[in-house]
């Protein structure tokens, strides 16, 4: 019984931890060029990693990788700003100062913004807005069915899989984590290069 047990908690921590990495990335993971990273992502080929059968019979998700200039570049196509996002309901959560790395004494912000579900940060500069992070669930609104367009036409998983999707753009600077349960497309995690 207690056997039992573990395995069926090891199974749901397994569950768990892979939908966190999918939608934490590099930056949580660790620095975006390091070695490991860059071994692991083929310019030229998708690689593929099979998930093992879990004792109770559960498959995890497989690890699929991929390089796609086009999808990590502008994986929204036309990539929506903040004004769109607050004309149609969405809401400022979070501000936060951001000391300007590139011009002395110039302070920008950081916005945390919320629409219909899916979460946004922007870096406020005197110039314009620049997308750092954007976590889509909601594929309701007309960018998230632009995202999934576009992701739709770079890979499409068999049917019942479950997959990490991780497109990296050639220089390795752009990242999109994808999540599909069951086939079908459950997360997207975009994250822009900022310098």
């Amino acid at each position: 019984m207690l056997t039992a047990l573990l395995l069926t908690s090891a199974t749901s921590l397994s569950a768990a931890l892979l939908y966190a990495a999918a939608l934490l990335g590099p930056d949580q993971q660790g620095p975006r060029n390091s070695s490991r990273q860059q071994a692991e992502i083929n310019p030229t080929a998708t690689a593929h990693t099979a998930g093992a059968p879990s004792r109770s019979g559960v498959t995890t998700a497989r690890l699929v990788r991929l390089t796609n200039d086009s999808l990590a570049g502008q994986p929204f196509g036309a990539e929506p700003t903040v004004a769109e996002l607050l004309l149609d309901g969405g809401k400022v959560v979070a501000r936060r100062p951001c000391r300007n790395l590139h011009e002395a004494g110039q302070v920008d912000t950081v916005l945390l913004l919320r629409h219909q579900g899916n979460t946004f940060e922007f870096y406020r500069a005197a110039e314009k807005d620049l997308l750092r992070d954007a976590a889509i669930t909601n594929f309701q609104p007309s960018y998230a069915r632009r995202l999934r367009t576009r992701m739709e036409a770079a890979h499409r998983p068999a049917m019942g899989v479950s997959e990490q999707l991780r497109i990296g753009d050639t220089e390795r600077t752009n990242y999109v984590s994808v999540l599909y349960q069951g086939g079908r497309l459950s997360a997207v995690h975009v994250e822009p290069y900022l310098d």
